[in-house]
């Protein structure tokens, strides 16, 4: 199954870039060998349809601020969920829901699969390019949940401490 895996943030403004840092993080452990595509934007909108168009499955990965959870908690949604939600808007574009009835309309073809997932994040609107602690522990504990997700029976068994943005990873074949 053709996936790409898509961070999303703008790493400038502290928190706001742990679905850039998930990305990172699961581009130095996935094989880059056809089948999965990890990448980094720091567009939404309706450029998100040429870096989702022409794949089967799609994780995409961003900060959110809800209030109702913990900095670091991790989120998982399906674009359902954002239908009618003023949350993965852009001010100056289209919402994703939108963009994703936009692409079918036009016969643009998207993933059929999508998964969401977001880090409640506690600071977004200081320049700074380290996250707060929170964030960064639930950078490793997120992409542990995106291998398990797509790894569909696969050939690798991950080791990836969770404590720190830092830490050094380690991919081990079964």
């Amino acid at each position: 199954m053709k996936t790409i895996i898509l961070g999303m943030g703008n790493t400038l403004f502290s928190d706001d870039g742990a679905g850039i840092a998930v990305a990172q993080r699961l581009g130095e452990l996935i094989p880059q060998n056809g089948d999965i595509a990890v990448r980094e934007t720091s567009w939404g909108g309706l450029r998100l349809l040429d870096l989702l168009s022409g794949y089967d499955r799609a994780v995409i990965i961003d900060a959110i601020q809800t209030g109702q959870k913990p900095p670091g908690y991790v989120h998982r949604f399906s674009p359902a969920d954002f239908v009618h939600s003023v949350r993965m808007v852009s001010f100056h574009d289209l919402n994703f829901a939108a963009v994703l009835e936009f692409a079918r309309r036009l016969g643009i073809p998207m993933p059929e699969e999508i998964s969401i997932y977001a880090i409640e994040v506690e600071e977004t609107e200081v320049m700074a390019e380290q996250m707060t602690p929170a964030v960064c522990r639930a950078v490793g504990e997120c992409a542990l949940s995106i291998l398990a997700e797509i790894e569909d029976g696969g050939c690798f068994n991950w080791q990836l401490p969770i404590g720190s943005c830092q830490l050094p990873i380690e991919k081990l074949d079964r």
